[in-house]
């Protein structure tokens, strides 16, 4: 039975947030296989970016440059907050990526919905 879209967001940030970007593309796509519409299209963003960053620490510059660019198509028709994830705040991240810029490593902000009957 696959794991839900909300695990599998959590667990891909956090392996991503680590620097683990194979581990979160996978965590990902797991999700991605079952989800339509907004969610898809996010999930599909965020794996291009972790497949960006692989390429750019692999020292394939033009690679990197195309999956940044693939991933702000999917990530930038989306709302500025996106199941929790802060799109707003990425996409301008990705931007500089692509372009060659902000070398710090990444880190996705991303907020948990609330559980059951708390505030």
């Amino acid at each position: 039975m696959p794991r839900g879209f909300e695990t599998c967001l959590a667990d891909g940030v956090a392996l991503f947030n680590a620097g683990h970007f194979f581990e979160a593309h996978e965590a990902w796509e797991e999700a991605w296989q079952h989800e339509r519409g907004p969610r898809r299209l996010l999930l599909q963003g965020l794996i291009l970016v972790a497949a960006g960053w692989l390429k750019r620490d692999a020292g394939n510059t033009r690679g990197a440059v195309t999956l940044f660019s693939r991933a702000l198509e999917r990530l930038s028709p989306l709302p500025s907050v996106c199941e929790g994830m802060d799109v707003g705040g990425l996409c301008p991240q990705v931007a500089r990526w692509r372009d060659g810029g902000d070398s710090a490593r990444p880190v996705l902000a991303w907020q948990a919905a609330p559980q059951g009957g708390e505030p």
